[in-house]
This record gives structure tokens, C-alpha cells and sequence, in this order.
């Protein structure tokens, strides 16, 4: 379960999305996206609901899957459940120590795991690059007011593929991939306009693949930000036994 485990979470981080162009507008876009961007890279803590949809072109089959989580990134803690089609697995991670269940008969394991939850913190603190290169390419951005948000468009396909390929996938999967720039690529945030911070987002993306293309199409709502205080370890995984330390893992 650990391996796939593994990709989960990976796909879950990347959650962890029409002005015209006068001087003085260019100007009032450069400061709200600047400050959306330094106020999401001074995230500490947030809940978040994921949801990841991948539908074959080939023969329109969808998967969906859900994930829902509390966040404090230092010292790094996590509560993640994540739902699938007939099972659901719930993570913890605190204190260095990962333990891990699955609904059908959460028989938790703990793992002592220092290179996987590092992974997970880098996955996470990966986002700021994806903010930087929002902030390094306001002109290719569309900004808009809409009931008391702002959206944040990406206009430029190359660069959505740039952010996908690098960042927003990365460390997923090693198949053979490439992100098609069509019509259908698509990247927004959705930012409150009172502080600025973000709200929801959401990418959609066709991939192809040796075997054929599918949409990956992922989105992300926000809540609590900055004010999750502490993830508190229930009694039956504060009592989990330590797994036995599989070869390859540290």
C-alpha cells in the first residue's frame, strides 16, 4: 500500500487556481497577483478538499478521487483521508512518524519514514515555484473580479504545460508522458479579495501516454487558513505498532 500510498499524496500536494491593459490597470494587476503570491508562500496552515478526475479519451472511463486533509507545515504534522471508488486510506504524519490505515480494517501501521515525509514537505513547498513563475509572467495572466473574488487565469499554454510537467506533476510517475497545449488546458486560482490569499484552484490538462490520452483534471477549495493550530493522533494510531522496516525505505 506504502508505493501507492506514495503517488496518492503526490497528486494530493499539488493541491498542498479580463482587464484591458492601460497603464494603470497592468499596475493594479501587478500588485494584486504580487500579493497574492507572497501571501500564499507565507501559508503555515490550512484544510483543503482536493478532488482529481483522469477520464480516458480512448473509451470515456473516469476515476475520481477525493482527498481531504489538514495541513501544519512546521513542524510538519498532516490528517489526509483519501477516498476511493471502494475503500478509503487515512494518513497521519507527526513527529517524523507516518502511520496509515485503510477503512476495510483499519489495522494501522506506523513508520518511521524521514525520506518520504520530506518528499511530501518538498512536494509542498514546491507550490512557491509555481508562484514565482505567476508573478514573473503578469503579462500573460488575465485578472478578474467575480462576486467578491478575483480569478487568476493563465493565458499562456506552454507555460501551464511548464507548470504541469515541473512542477504540478512532479515525482508522480516515471511513464513516458507529454502535456498536449489544445484547447482544453486550463489553469485558474481563485483568490479572496479581502486578504488575498487563495480560495480554490483548479487545472485540467489532456496527457498522452504509450497507451493513449487521458484529462487529468484537478481542483482544489481552501479553508482555515493559517488557522489549524495542532493535528492531535487518536488513541488506536497513538498505539499503532511500528511496521518492520521495508528494504529500499529510510
Amino acid at each position: 500500500m506504502i508505493r501507492n500510498l506514495k503517488k496518492l499524496l503526490f497528486i494530493f500536494f499539488t493541491m498542498i487556481s479580463i482587464i484591458s491593459y492601460s497603464k494603470d490597470v497592468i499596475s493594479f494587476k501587478k500588485e494584486i497577483i504580487e500579493k497574492f503570491t507572497e501571501n500564499s508562500k507565507n501559508i503555515r496552515s490550512m484544510d483543503v478538499v482536493v478532488e482529481n478526475t483522469t477520464t480516458s479519451k480512448r473509451n470515456n472511463n473516469t476515476f475520481i478521487m477525493y482527498e481531504k486533509a489538514s495541513l501544519i507545515l512546521e513542524p510538519f504534522s498532516m490528517k489526509l483521508i483519501v477516498k476511493l471508488e471502494s475503500f478509503d486510506i487515512h494518513v497521519y504524519v507527526k513527529d517524523g512518524y507516518i502511520y496509515t490505515a485503510e477503512s476495510f480494517n483499519f489495522n494501522w501501521e506506523k513508520r518511521i519514514n524521514q525520506k518520504m515525509v520530506k518528499e511530501f514537505q518538498a512536494s509542498i513547498y514546491n507550490q512557491n515555484e509555481v508562484y514565482n513563475v505567476i508573478k514573473n509572467n503578469i503579462d500573460k495572466i488575465e485578472l478578474e473580479e467575480i462576486r467578491g473574488n478575483y480569478i487568476i487565469t493563465i493565458l499562456d499554454p506552454y507555460i501551464i504545460k511548464e507548470l504541469i510537467e515541473k512542477h504540478l506533476l512532479m515525482g508522480i510517475d516515471n511513464n513516458p508522458k507529454n502535456i498536449l497545449t489544445d484547447d482544453e488546458i486550463f489553469l485558474k486560482f481563485i483568490v479572496d479579495k479581502k486578504t488575498l490569499l487563495p480560495v480554490a484552484f483548479i487545472f485540467s490538462a489532456n496527457i498522452s501516454y504509450e497507451y493513449g490520452v487521458e484529462n487529468l483534471t484537478v481542483g482544489a477549495k481552501y479553508f482555515n487558513i493559517n488557522n489549524v493550530k495542532t493535528i492531535t493522533l487518536p488513541n488506536e494510531v497513538k498505539n499503532a505498532k511500528l511496521a518492520k522496516k521495508r528494504k529500499g525505505t529510510q
